[in-house]
This record gives structure tokens, C-alpha cells and sequence, in this order.
């Protein structure tokens, strides 16, 4: 039974894990009111290592400094060691916290709640790790959560108070404070929590049940879960953030279902990589990729096999959606920004890992998966020790295949030049050409080869620009498809990619406006600017025609408007649900993204979630849920033939 923690906090502690050395202790206390967004800290640096750097942000001012037990005044941004000698050094600070901004800050206060999160707002030195121990203080009407463990709260004097253990980097550190309400279950001696406003708390059961699942599904997988508890906090800003032992989401999105799915345990599966396991962020953010291919794709997995396949084909249209120099290598990935390149960080790295479990069979793979934590967990890890552990747990020298996926920018583009079905004295065979864009990349390339006498696989090694081989075959050949579980990194050709709601990354996408209803202007821009993911979108120009657009507007006048803008009918009914939106191309390849809906408010209500449907080429909402999703389907594809008769050879 979940528990709702309201009127009465009492201490409690769970064991904190013990390291095999200790790092330095930073304390830090602060002291928050939310509702004037003014803050008030101490913090004490114990044996700093090198300089120690002093926040210089525009917010927060330094009001006292101390070098042992002694005062002292600030000579400029750092403190050099001569200067400190090794000694503790102790700083106060005063501010408020700005408004939120776009990208969203790491340090912000609305009126529904706020977070500093990463060490920019805290003196920090050159030590890797740090043992932080937090003292939070808010009013009692507000509760405030940190990275770490929970290690006792309390309230006192019209205050609530919670004291928080947090081992790691400072820049992972992260304090988060709203007005919620706490739901707590123990599960398998770890407390799981949820913290969220009163309006969402019929959520929280739910939630927990679904962390629970996957803290004991990846401990499993990974090895030992690496903290005592795990959260999920409610945002009041557009993000979904993963920390250690925490996570951090728009409340605007909790009640959806995916929300509970996939993307938890995405950020859940971060516990373990990109926090207990940190990222070497100079060669390269491997984190995003593998916790996809463990989190998001082996859900997919689990639903079966045409799931994975749709997930892998989202992937490679994310990718196709991109310029080709705008595929870059593997190690040049550092960001998990919500833009067009996040496909590279996130789908070419899972589809990369994808083929690599393809190379060494699974065994070898979640061998290699448990082998890398176990040699990197509270390390700095980065490609070349994923290589390492993948290989020796394969019993084989992999440099090549992550040479080749990681350091190399680009994706080949296959093409099937030729294939017939041919008789060879008798035998039936299959002869086919394939060719790739240069300098070529060394490929295992799959083939579905339909035949008289069933469905057959074959692979076969396209290692230079051009392949002609001949496959013997038991049954004569009716028909080839190259790589139809979409199994390779590689660029689809134009046949194979429909339009989809990835359009609405490209950076040259205008609005239009359909129709004339009261406050029609305001709501589109509003919903434009969060579907673009821009500060300001500018309507279309007169006469421009040449940009992707975005147009938005009532249901008929959207319906109307397409019919103008694009021959044949309308690939689905327009009026689906009571809000929709759907991408199509016109005749000259432009992408054009529709958004409507049958009142005004319901622009901004209902299709609020639409950026989370990226790979999809439409998507209806009604009352706050999804009616109808799906991808258009393409009528024919370049990396297929089929044949009608084998002609002898």
C-alpha cells in the first residue's frame, strides 16, 4: 500500500552504501523561500584539491568566506592552493533564483516550484568525486528533494527540513522543491517515492509499482541498483531529466501513459549509466544510446518483433530527417538537447549497439553489459571501455567494429542494383548487386529471400562500394528484400521514409494560420513555440513558399486549407478525435505539418504531449489522451524485386 507522507515526518534512515574510499566531504546548508524565490547557503569545502572556484553567476552574490576557521575576502573568481593550503574552506552565498529559461536553465524558481541542478551555484575544487551531505530547509508548505539518499527529515517551527547523502560529481548534483505531497512504498529494502502535487497524487500507486518493476528488471540485467531509493518528482517546466536515484518530469505529461513505460525506464536504467557509471563526456555521450537500447528498445522487444522493427525504422527516419553531414561520429555527441541531432546520440548509437549484439550473440552481449559496470561503476567511462568489455566478454578484438560506428561520422546508403532469380544447371540460385555510398563501411548486410518453397535468411559481407554474388538456393527464388527488419545503421532512401512529425525539428519551419476564430494568432503561436521549440516562430511571409511549414488552426479551415496545398485526398479523416496533428509532403517535397482542433483551447490542451510522438506521421487526442497514432505507409520499397520465373544460367 502506498503511503501519503502529509501532516507528520518522521526521521527515517535506510544504509547508505558504503565506497571503497571515502571521497572528501562537502557540506552544504541552504535555506529556500520559494514564493520570493530567495535563497540563503553555507557550504564547507573539506580538503580542497587545487582551485577552488567561486560561482560567478549574475543571481547569486558571495556574502562571506572563510579559509579554516579564519575570515577572509575573495580576491576573484578562484581561490589557488596557496592561497587555501588545503585547509576547509567555508562560503555563503545570497540570491534569488532567476525565472526559468529557454533552453531550460539548471537553476530556476516559478511560482509552482523550481531546482538548481550541477554545481555552477556551489564552490567547487578539482576533485572528481565528492561526498556531499545536504541540510534543505523550505517552508512547510513546500517539500524539497535532492539527488542521493534520503538520510532523515523532520519538521520543525512551520518548516520542513530533509538532509540528503549524495556521492558523485557535483555537476550531477541536484536539489528539486514544489508543493507536493509525498507518496512512499519500501520495496525490496529500498524506499521508491513519488513527489507530486495533490491534483496528480491518484497517480503515484501506479508509478511506484512501475519503478519497483524496473529497479528489480535492470538490477537484474546491470548488476546491483547503486542507491537506496529511487523518485519521481513533478516539474512545473517542460523537461524529463534523469539523476541519481531520481528523476525529474513535466507534470503536464505524468498522467500519460508512456510517461509510465518507456520513459521511465529510461530514466531509471540512467541510475546506472550516466551516474553511477559517468560519462567522459570528451569522447563522446555513451549513456544516451545504451540506456535507449536497454530501456526504450527492449521494451520494444518485449512486445515482439514487429515493435522492435517500427522502433528501429523510427530511428533511421529520426536519422534521415538530418542533413548527411549533420550525422556525426559517435564520440562528437555530447548533448541530449531536444533537437534533429539528438537522433545520432540516442537512435544511431542504439541501432549501433543493436548490430553489435547481431556480431557477438546476446550471451556475449549482456556478459559485456554486466562485465563494463562491474569495472566502471564510480569510474568515468567512456567508448573505448564499453569496446574493452564487450570484447573480452565476446573473447574477441572489437576495435574494428567500434572504430568503424564510433569514430566515424556518416551512415552508408545501400542500394539493390540488381537481382534476378537464375537457374544453374538445375540448382536454383538467386543473384544479386549491391552497392553503397564510399568510402565504404564494413557491412553484414541481411537479405529476405522468398522462394517456391517458403521465406529464407541470408547475410552476406558488403566490405567495398559494390557486391555481385551468386546464393544457391533449395527452391527457385520469387523475390529479394535488402535488410527488411531495418536491422543496419544506414541512410534510407527516399522510397523508404514517410513523412512524420520529425519535420517539426527542421530549423526553417514556418507557421500559418488557418482560419479567423477569437484568439486563433495567440494560441497558435503558443502551441507552435512548444511544438518547434523555439522562444518566437514567425508567421509565414507573403508569398513565401519554399519552407516546411507548420500550419494551425480550427478543424475545418485546416481541413480546407489542405486540400488546397495538396493534390489527392487526405491520407486519414481529418476530424479524428478532437485534436489532431499529421505531416504529409506536397508536390514539391516540402514537409508541411498539420495542427487542428475543434475549439481554439484545445490547440494548446490537447496537443500539448505531440512532441513526444516524433516518429509518427499523425497523432489524435481527446480529453488529454491519444485516439488514434500510426506511420504512413509507403506503397513500395527500392530494396526489394520480386520475379515471375528463373531463367537458366
Amino acid at each position: 500500500m502506498t503511503a501519503l507522507l502529509r501532516p507528520v515526518l518522521v526521521l527515517i534512515c535506510l544504509a547508505v552504501p558504503a565506497l571503497a574510499e571515502t571521497p572528501a566531504l562537502q557540506t552544504v546548508r541552504l535555506s529556500l523561500d520559494p514564493d520570493s524565490a530567495t535563497l540563503e547557503v553555507e557550504t564547507r569545502i573539506e580538503a580542497p584539491e587545487g582551485p577552488v572556484r567561486l560561482p560567478d553567476l549574475g543571481w547569486l552574490e558571495i556574502t562571506g568566506l572563510a579559509i579554516g576557521e579564519r575570515a577572509a575576502v575573495p580576491d576573484g573568481a578562484t581561490l589557488a592552493p596557496g592561497r587555501h593550503g588545503g585547509a576547509p574552506v567555508t562560503v555563503r552565498l545570497a540570491g534569488r533564483l532567476p525565472q526559468p529559461a529557454r533552453p531550460i536553465g539548471l537553476a530556476s524558481m516559478t511560482a509552482d516550484g523550481g531546482h538548481l541542478v550541477g554545481a555552477d551555484w556551489l564552490p567547487r575544487d578539482d576533485r572528481t568525486l565528492r561526498r556531499f551531505r545536504l541540510g534543505l530547509s523550505v517552508p512547510e508548505s513546500h517539500r524539497v528533494v535532492a539527488t542521493g539518499s534520503l538520510s532523515g527529515e523532520t519538521r520543525v517551527e512551520g518548516r520542513y527540513r530533509a538532509d540528503f547523502v549524495f556521492t558523485g560529481r557535483p555537476r550531477d548534483l541536484g536539489l528539486f522543491v514544489g508543493r507536493y505531497t509525498i507518496a512512499e512504498e519500501i520495496r525490496d529494502g529500498r524506499r521508491i517515492r513519488t513527489y507530486f502535487e495533490d491534483g496528480d497524487a491518484d497517480l503515484s500507486a501506479a508509478y511506484i509499482d512501475a519503478a519497483a518493476g524496473y529497479l528489480a528488471r535492470y538490477e537484474a540485467e546491470i548488476g546491483p541498483y547503486p542507491y537506496d531509493s529511487f523518485a519521481v518528482v513533478s516539474a512545473p517546466i517542460p523537461v524529463g531529466l534523469g539523476f541519481a536515484g531520481l528523476t525529474y518530469v513535466a507534470r503536464s505529461i505524468l498522467s500519460h501513459p508512456y510517461m509510465r513505460g518507456r520513459s521511465l525506464a529510461h530514466e531509471v536504467v540512467h541510475s546506472w549509466w550516466g551516474n553511477a557509471v559517468a560519462v567522459d563526456y570528451a569522447a563522446g555521450n555513451w549513456a544516451e544510446g545504451l540506456t535507449t537500447f536497454q530501456a526504450d528498445y527492449a521494451l520494444a522487444e518485449a512486445e515482439g518483433a514487429a515493435a522492435a522493427r517500427e522502433m528501429r525504422l523510427e530511428w533511421l527516419r529520426g536519422l534521415a530527417q538530418l542533413p548527411a553531414d549533420d550525422i556525426g561520429a559517435l564520440r562528437d555527441f555530447r548533448s541530449a538537447a531536444h533537437d534533429g541531432r539528438q537522433a545520432v546520440g540516442y537512435g544511431k548509437a542504439a541501432l549501433v549497439l543493436h548490430m553489435l549484439r547481431d556480431e557477438i550473440g546476446p550471451a556475449a552481449f549482456r556478459a559485456g553489459i554486466r562485465r563494463f559496470y562491474a569495472a566502471q561503476e564510480r569510474e568515468v567511462a567512456g567508448w573505448a571501455d564499453l569496446a574493452d568489455a564487450f570484447g573480452a566478454a565476446a573473447g574477441r578484438d572489437l576495435s574494428g567494429f567500434f572504430d568503424q560506428w564510433v569514430n566515424r561520422p556518416g551512415l552508408p546508403e545501400i542500394r539493390l542494383d540488381a537481382a534476378e532469380a537464375i537457374d544453374t544447371g538445375g540448382e536454383p540460385a538467386l543473384r544479386i548487386a549491391l552497392s553503397q555510398s564510399g568510402p565504404a563501411f564494413r557491412l553484414a548486410v541481411p537479405l529476405r529471400i522468398d522462394t517456391a518453397a517458403g521465406t529464407v535468411t541470408r547475410h552476406v559481407r558488403l566490405e567495398d562500394t559494390r557486391l555481385s554474388v551468386t546464393l544457391p538456393l533449395d527452391a527457385p527464388a520469387t523475390g529479394v528484400h535488402v535488410d527488411p527488419g531495418f536491422d543496419l545503421a544506414r541512410r534510407l532512401l527516399p522510397g523508404e521514409v514517410p513523412p512524420t512529425l520529425r519535420a517539426l525539428s527542421g530549423a526553417g519551419m514556418t507557421l500559418r494560420l488557418a482560419g479567423t476564430a477569437a484568439g486563433l494568432e495567440e494560441a497558435a503561436r503558443t502551441l507552435a513555440a512548444r511544438l518547434l521549440r523555439r522562444e518566437e516562430v514567425a508567421l509565414e511571409a507573403p508569398g513565401a513558399a519554399t519552407a516546411d511549414l507548420l500550419v494551425i488552426g480550427t478543424t475545418a479551415a485546416v481541413s480546407r486549407l489542405r486540400d488546397e496545398m495538396i493534390a489527392g485526398p487526405a491520407p486519414w479523416d481529418p476530424a479524428t478525435g478532437a485534436a489532431r496533428i499529421w505531416a504529409e509532403r506536397d508536390a514539391t517535397g516540402r514537409q508541411i505539418v498539420f495542427a487542428s482542433a475543434d475549439r481554439v483551447k484545445a490547440l494548446t490542451e490537447e496537443l500539448a504531449a505531440a512532441p513526444y510522438y516524433a516518429g509518427r506521421s499523425y497523432v489524435a487526442f481527446a480529453a488529454g489522451a491519444t485516439v488514434e497514432t500510426g506511420v504512413w505507409d509507403m506503397p513500395s520499397s527500392p530494396l526489394a524485386r520480386s520475379f515471375a520465373t528463373a531463367q537458366p544460367r
